[in-house]
């Protein structure tokens, strides 16, 4: 998939800087962004179209996607990329291979015309974006800095300036085995998880009690869930340990460092709630990838241009709203020390779903506005009419 994006960026005449992360040393940086995934190579595609002028702006987007899950659930291959009723299908469609596409699109389409920028676009086409953020951060440990960034995410074409966090983490329960006819001997480590997943509830509702105004339209902005949960090694003995995975929302505002520790000690409280645990307290590891929550100012230059731009194309003001997942935007906000939002086409509740798709049209409206603003940001001496933008 890298190749076939860096052939593209070469085609339409951006210098192309392709390469491997440094794994061994960027694993070892204290900011690290933590992976879930094992791999011994990450390789990484940047262009660059524009030389002069001191502006410089970053599209970002990634090529890594999440497992489809069962194949025989979807109405075709996950891999098909099949077109039907105006959506385009397949692991990726939304989530983001589209908005690797409109970024791909909006600087060939700026390279055809021939028109001057005062500035340089940078594209960035990432991997571990997934289960991390790896892939960014390796962008900006090599030096890659622009004033202002757009990452590409599926936020139905609205900017998104605001992005919890997210922090996984896996429980270890112990009970005592017993066989099953007398369970009342033993402890059963399910049930102790019972009391323990009641108190991080408790845990969410705290965390959820005062809510940033992008976040109003979500049920539960900074969400705690349980993905898996293995106990027991035979129906008939009484599970000894449990092991439980999960994520937690970081609130706006709020350090990851902290909201550990607040889990931390809801697990301590349920400990001191129960005998057992008392004596046998639950433990927790962090695991994979922590996203630190961030947010970044709309007034910025850079996203202004992209709001007229939407407003030119759809003939209204986008509504700002706020993402209760995390993503790479963290990583510009809080690394490169550079504003960034997220803005792109699909719905996030497409993405890692079954049947994934992402609106045709949806694509082709967000690659004519993006244009549209790269070169109004850039200060292009003449800007493109939206209908010589397209897809």
């Amino acid at each position: 998939m890298q190749d076939r994006v860096a052939a593209a960026m070469s085609e339409a005449g951006l210098e192309v800087d392709r390469f491997e992360a440094d794994l061994p040393r960027l694993r070892a940086h204290p900011r690290f962004p933590g992976a879930e995934v094992e791999r011994d190579k990450a390789l990484l595609v940047a262009g660059v179209l524009g030389t002069r002028g001191d502006r410089a702006l970053i599209l970002n987007g990634h090529v890594d996607v999440v497992p489809p899950g069962d194949r025989q659930r979807w109405r075709a291959s996950p891999w098909s990329g099949h077109v039907e009723a105006g959506r385009l299908y397949g692991r990726g469609a939304c989530d983001m291979k589209a908005g690797v596409a409109v970024m791909l699109t909006a600087a060939a389409a700026l390279s055809r015309s021939g028109i001057p920028l005062r500035g340089r676009l940078i594209l960035q086409s990432v991997v571990s974006e997934e289960d991390g953020g790896l892939g960014t951060f390796a962008m900006i440990d090599r030096g890659f800095r622009a004033d202002a960034a757009i990452i590409l995410e599926p936020t139905r074409l609205r900017p998104i300036a605001a992005q919890a966090g997210a922090l996984t983490f896996r429980l270890r329960i112990l009970g005592r085995a017993a066989h099953a006819s007398v369970r009342y001997e033993g402890v059963s480590a399910l049930e102790k998880f019972a009391l323990v997943e009641a108190r991080l509830r408790q845990l969410e509702r705290d965390l959820n009690a005062e809510v940033h105004p992008a976040f109003r339209e979500y049920a539960v902005p900074y969400a705690l869930s349980i993905g898996k949960v293995r106990a027991g090694a035979w129906a008939a003995t009484v599970p000894e340990l449990l092991e439980a995975e999960g994520r937690v929302g970081v609130p706006i505002g709020m350090a990851s460092s902290a909201v550990r520790r607040r889990l931390e000690a809801a697990l301590a409280d349920a400990a001191r709630q129960d005998a057992w645990m008392t004596e046998h307290p639950p433990q927790v590891e962090w695991t994979g990838g922590q996203f630190d929550a961030a947010e970044a100012d709309l007034d910025h230059p850079a996203f202004k241009a992209l709001r007229q731009a939407h407003g030119q194309e759809l003939g209204v003001d986008p509504r700002p709203l706020g993402a209760p997942y995390g993503s790479d935007m963290r990583l510009f906000v809080h690394e490169a020390e550079m504003p960034a939002i997220l803005y792109g086409p699909g719905d996030i509740r497409q993405a890692h779903a079954t049947d994934e798709w992402v609106a045709v049209d949806e694509v082709v409206r967000a690659a004519r506005v993006v244009t549209l603003a790269a070169a109004t940001y850039l200060g292009a001496d003449q800007l493109p009419s939206s209908a010589g933008c397209g897809a």
